[in-house]
């Protein structure tokens, strides 16, 4: 009976163990990398010219 005991804590502690998260966790797929503030600079820049162009457009009219 004690051996019974001891096989059901050994498992018991063995499924903990390998359920807490002791191993590091792997994405499946590579994260994709965020804008750079360059990319976030130009936009702006592009949009400011376009409204600027448009204003201009309806004040030349």
């Amino acid at each position: 009976m004690p051996e019974d005991h001891e096989k059901l804590v050994t498992d018991a502690l063995r499924a903990q163990a390998t359920g807490s998260g002791a191993h590091p966790h792997v994405p499946t797929r590579p994260v994709r990398p965020a804008l750079g503030a360059g990319w976030v600079l130009l936009l702006a820049v592009l949009l400011g010219l376009a409204a600027g162009a448009v204003v201009a457009v309806i004040t030349l009219r």
